[in-house]
């Protein structure tokens, strides 16, 4: 896979998370759907090396943005 595309999944993933997180009233739903995304986001992450997770936009601290 491209990084590129790589890129797009990534984008994808933190839109739909960021949606989540935005939301005022989360319920245990909510909560499941997001830690899911924090987890496939780590997931790719520790499979990149350092100068790939910037260039994907995973050059972040997943944990504290999400959990």
């Amino acid at each position: 896979m491209s990084n590129e595309r790589l890129a797009d999944v990534v984008a994808s993933i933190i839109e739909a998370a960021d949606e989540i997180k935005g939301k005022e009233n989360r319920d245990s739903q909510d909560y499941g759907q997001l830690l899911a995304y924090a987890e496939a986001l780590s997931i790719i992450r520790d499979a990149c090396d350092p100068d790939v997770r910037k260039e994907i936009g995973l050059d972040f601290d997943i944990d504290k943005r999400y959990l």
